[in-house]
C-alpha cells in the first residue's frame, strides 16, 4: 500500500514537473548505487588479489582463477563481480580459466556514473587484457553491454550465454523510470536526457538487431517470469540467427544464476564444438 500511493504520487508530481522527474530518472539510468547485497558466492574470489585495468579515468578491478581458456564473467546492473559466483567452480571443473570485474560505478571500481558505452569498452578492454576469450557468461544489462562491446569495441569472442538480457537500452530505461512511477511526460523527458548525454538515441542500443548483425553464437536464458526485463525481450533477441534459448517458467531476474540447471546448460553450451 505504502509503495502504491508512493508511485501514486511520483506519478502526478511528474505530470506537474516533468522535467525535474525526468533528469532523476535520467540520473537514475546512467548513476548505479553500490551494492549492498551480500552474494552467497562472495567466497569465489576471496582468496585472489584483483588487477586494475583502467578504461578512462576509470579504474576496474578484474580477478582471473584457473589456468586454461579464459571465459568472462559479465555482471549486470547495481551488481558486482560476486553475483555470478555460481559458475566459477563448475568453470573451473570444465577446464577453463575464470575472469570476471566490477563495471565502472560498481563494486570495487572507481567512477560515480556508467554510460553505456563506457561499460562496453570497459568489457572489451579486460577481454583484451587477459587474452583471446573462450566465451563470455552475461547478466541483464552486463549481456546488452557484451553484445554493444562485441559491435562497437572489437570484443572478440567465439560464444556468449546471456541471462536475462533485455532487447534494447530505450525499453529498459523507460521500464525502469516506470517503476519509479514516473508520468509519460517525465519518461520523454528522461529518454532526452539520456540521449543528449550519450550524443546518440538510446534507440541506437538494440541488442536484437545487435545479434542478427553479428551472427554471435549465443545461448539466451530468460525466465518467464522477470519481472525486471520482459520475456519479451528474450524473445526479440531470439529472433536472431545464430541463438540457442532455455527459457525456464521460474527464476526471476536474478535467481537464474543460482539455478544449477542454468549454470550445467552455460557450461555445456560453452564446451560444444
Amino acid at each position: 500500500m505504502q509503495r502504491r500511493l508512493r508511485l501514486l504520487t511520483v506519478r502526478g508530481l511528474s505530470c506537474l514537473f516533468p522535467g525535474y522527474f525526468g533528469a532523476l530518472g535520467a540520473r537514475t539510468f546512467m548513476r548505479p548505487r553500490r551494492s549492498r547485497r551480500h552474494h552467497r558466492w562472495a567466497h569465489a574470489f576471496a582468496a585472489r588479489t584483483p588487477a586494475m585495468v583502467d578504461i578512462d579515468e576509470v579504474r576496474v578491478p578484474v580477478w582471473r582463477l584457473g589456468s586454461g581458456s579464459p571465459v568472462l564473467l559479465v555482471h549486470g546492473w547495481e551488481q558486482d563481480h560476486d553475483a555470478l559466483g555460481g559458475f566459477v567452480q563448475p568453470l573451473l571443473d570444465a577446464g577453463y580459466s575464470v575472469v570476471a570485474f566490477d563495471l565502472p560505478a560498481h563494486g570495487a571500481a572507481t567512477g560515480e556514473q556508467a554510460p553505456l558505452p563506457l561499460m562496453a569498452r570497459a568489457i572489451a578492454t579486460v577481454a583484451e587484457s587477459v587474452g583471446p576469450l573462450h566465451g563470455v557468461v552475461a547478466h541483464s544489462v552486463g549481456g546488452a553491454m557484451t553484445v554493444l562491446a562485441a559491435r562497437d569495441f572489437g570484443l572478440q569472442t567465439s560464444k556468449a550465454v546471456l541471462i536475462g538480457a533485455p532487447s534494447g537500452a530505450r525499453a529498459y530505461a523507460l521500464a525502469q523510470g516506470r517503476r519509479q512511477g514516473l508520468s509519460r511526460r517525465a519518461l520523454a523527458r528522461m529518454e532526452a536526457r539520456i540521449s543528449a548525454a550519450l550524443d546518440e538515441p538510446l534507440a541506437h542500443y538494440r541488442v536484437d538487431l545487435s545479434l542478427q548483425e553479428l551472427k554471435l553464437n549465443a545461448l539466451l536464458i530468460h525466465a518467464r517470469n522477470d519481472s525486471v526485463v520482459p520475456f519479451a525481450d528474450a524473445r526479440a533477441n531470439a529472433t536472431a540467427g545464430n541463438t540457442a534459448s532455455l527459457w525456464r517458467e521460474d527464476g526471476g531476474h536474478t535467481r537464474l544464476l543460482g539455478d544449477t540447471t542454468v549454470i550445467r546448460e552455460a557450461v555445456d553450451f560453452l564446451g560444444q564444438a
